[in-house]
C-alpha cells in the first residue's frame, strides 16, 4: 500500500485509485467547448436563430465564449444530458423560439457523430497527469477509470493517448443504473478490481466525484482544480485539495 501526500495533507494505506476522466486528466475545457460551439451552430441553423445570440446561447450551455473556458456552474460536463438540453430550451424560450427536447437531443446526437473523426484534435492530456499514472504503476496501485462518459468513448480516448496500459478497468455510464455521485460506479469499480472500500480513494474534479466517495464509504477523494470548478469551491468538500496532480507526493 501507499500514501499520497502534500504540504497540507495525507492520506495512507492506499491500495486502489478511481480516476474521473474530464477535467481530471483530460482538458474539459476544450473538449466541451468545442461541442458546445458546434451544437448552438446546429440549432442555430435549424431554426433560422440570430447569430447575435450564438455567445448567450452557449454560455447557457456552460461555455463563456470571451474566456473560453466552461464555467464553474455548468451544465454541460456536471449534469446530465437531458439537464444540459433544458438549460438551453430555457434560454431559447426566453426569446420566443418554440423547441422541443426530442429534436435539440437528434441534433446533439448529430452533431456528436459529425464529431468523431475530428475528436482527437480537442483531446488534451492535463500536464502531469501520466506521470503520475507511471508512478502510481510502479507502485502496483489497483487504477480504474470512473466516469459519466460512455465506456467505449473512454476506451478509444485512453488507447488515443496511450494510457489504456495503466489502468486495471473502465467504468462508464453505461456500465451503470445510477449516476456518479450515488456511489454506484464506485461500488462496481470496486467489486472488479477485488478492491476494500477502506483502502480505495477517488480522484475527481467535481462535487460528483467527492460524492461519490462518500456514498461509496470509500477511503476518501482527492480533488484537483484543473475542471470547471474553482479551488476555493473544491475546498468547501474536504480539505484533500491540490490545484494539479504534480502536488501529489507517493510514498511507500
Amino acid at each position: 500500500m501507499i500514501k499520497l501526500k502534500t504540504s497540507n495533507w495525507e492520506i495512507e494505506n492506499i491500495e486502489a485509485i478511481l480516476f474521473d476522466k474530464d477535467g481530471t486528466f483530460i482538458d474539459s475545457h476544450i473538449y466541451w467547448g468545442e461541442i458546445i460551439k458546434r451544437r448552438v451552430n446546429a440549432v442555430m441553423n435549424y431554426y433560422n436563430i440570430d447569430k447575435k445570440l450564438f455567445e448567450e446561447l452557449c454560455l447557457s450551455l456552460g461555455l463563456d465564449c470571451n474566456k473560453n473556458c466552461l464555467i464553474p456552474e455548468g451544465p454541460i460536463a456536471l449534469l446530465a444530458r437531458e439537464a444540459v438540453i433544458n438549460s438551453l430550451l430555457a434560454k431559447l424560450k426566453e426569446y420566443n423560439i418554440q423547441a422541443e427536447l426530442n429534436t435539440i437531443e437528434q441534433i446533439f446526437k448529430d452533431v456528436h457523430k459529425a464529431f468523431l473523426p475530428e475528436i482527437y484534435n480537442y483531446i488534451k492530456l492535463i500536464d502531469d497527469a501520466k506521470d503520475m499514472f507511471q508512478r502510481l504503476q510502479k507502485h502496483n496501485v489497483k487504477l480504474a477509470v470512473v466516469t459519466s462518459d460512455m465506456r467505449a468513448n473512454t476506451e478509444a480516448i485512453l488507447e488515443h493517448l496511450k494510457l489504456r496500459e495503466y489502468f486495471d478497468i473502465v467504468i462508464g455510464k453505461d456500465d451503470c443504473t445510477k449516476a456518479k455521485k450515488t456511489g454506484e460506479p464506485a461500488l462496481i469499480a470496486l467489486e472488479k478490481l477485488q478492491a476494500n472500500p477502506e483502502f480505495t480513494i477517488s480522484v475527481g474534479d467535481a462535487s460528483m466525484d467527492y460524492e461519490m466517495a462518500k456514498n461509496a464509504k470509500l477511503k476518501g477523494s482527492i480533488l484537483v482544480a484543473t475542471g470547471q470548478t474553482p479551488f476555493e469551491d473544491l475546498k468547501k468538500l474536504t480539505d484533500t485539495v491540490v490545484s494539479s496532480l504534480k502536488e501529489v507526493k507517493i510514498e511507500n
